[in-house]
């Protein structure tokens, strides 16, 4: 979705463009060539962008396959106003939320394959929508589909106050007799027992309180810490346990990449034994949406199929931290690289 030859382009449209790996100077909102609309492709005019971790490991340059300059942004909600000549499932004013791994959702007018595209129901909210994709999606995965919550199962969900985290806490709350246990900062414990946590650990010293919270372990483990927490999380599990691996937020500490910081916890993250799992009667499983996505679309659509019909039925609902103004996308991965935000952090247009 980036990589175009402006001198293809019709139209010029304000975007958040990445100009290369680094620190915030490196984001930049100008205007970008918009792609021309493809056969099967949708032209989306955009009002609401969801901000994720994703767009922070894209600036600090670990996803060194997407090159700079590019369009950042892998998630946004808007109307569509033109289709191409083989889309089959969308119409001109339909409401739509869009999800692209790899970037290109951040502008004022968008060109999305009709694939990634997802029509939002009536009843449901702009802000509801755009909260979605990204967030429940991975959710939904790690708890039902690779986590095969079970009722009365224990569930630890690390970084819990952050988007993935309220979407897991809300999803896992759905089954009988779930006790959700999660990490966070001290100053969003009383939020998090609102939003259904049963018990909150403070993130630098969880180890032994998870311990003592449920001494037998856990059934379900979900870490979006990794690095070296890996290892203690698959300490934690009880025989028939699962952990499920959804990022590696670890690596995040300040602006920019921090190299030798980054070896180092690369150098105390252990590999996964074989061994070890058989003998701990245990299952460690990784999650990539975004791969995910491309190599099982119609899993994906059932899922945010599920997803509409959970938030119409109020058994769930997405947590706002914040609504910023377009311009303020470096306000808005700060809050997510400083770990401020209770739920999804979300960007406004101007229409």
């Amino acid at each position: 979705m980036n990589n175009v030859k402006q001198s293809k382009q019709t139209e010029q449209v304000k975007c958040i463009v990445l100009e290369g790996y680094g620190g915030y100077d490196k984001i930049k909102t100008r205007c970008w060539p918009l792609e021309f609309l493809g056969s099967t492709s949708v032209c989306v005019k955009v009002q609401l962008c969801g901000v994720n971790f994703s767009d922070i490991y894209t600036r600090q340059g670990f996803l060194r396959q997407l090159k700079t300059p590019r369009v950042l942004g892998a998630e946004c909600y808007g109307t569509i106003e033109a289709i191409g000549n083989k889309v089959k499932n969308f119409h001109y004013g339909d409401r739509v939320v869009c999800y692209v791994w790899t970037g290109g959702l951040f502008g004022e007018k968008v060109i999305v394959p009709e694939n990634n595209c997802f029509l939002v129901p009536e009843g449901v909210s702009d802000q509801d929508a755009v909260a979605l994709p990204a967030n429940y999606l991975t959710a939904y995965l790690s708890i039902f589909t690779m986590g095969n919550i079970q009722p009365g199962d224990t569930v630890l969900i690390h970084s819990i106050a952050g988007g993935v985290g309220c979407a897991a806490t809300q999803l896992a709350k759905t089954v009988k007799d779930v006790v959700v246990v999660g990490t966070a900062s001290a100053s969003k414990h009383e939020q998090l027992k609102e939003n259904g946590v049963s018990h909150v650990l403070h993130h630098e010293s969880y180890e032994t309180l998870a311990k003592n919270v449920s001494p037998q372990g856990y059934d379900l483990i979900i870490d979006s810490i990794g690095g070296p927490n890996i290892e203690i999380s698959q300490k934690l599990l009880k025989p028939c346990g699962r952990l499920v691996i959804i990022g590696g937020s670890c690596y995040i500490n300040g602006e920019t990449l921090q190299i030798v910081r980054s070896l180092a916890m690369k150098w105390q993250t252990k590999n996964l034994i074989p061994q070890t799992m058989i003998e701990q009667n245990i299952t460690v499983s990784g999650l990539h949406l975004g791969l995910l996505f491309d190599s099982n679309p119609n899993k994906i659509h059932y899922i945010m199929e599920e997803l509409f019909k959970m938030l119409k039925n109020k058994l769930i609902k997405p947590i706002i931290h914040e609504i910023l103004p377009f311009n303020n996308v470096i306000e808005a991965q700060t809050i997510l690289a400083k770990r401020m935000n209770f739920g999804k952090v979300v960007l406004k247009l101007n229409q």
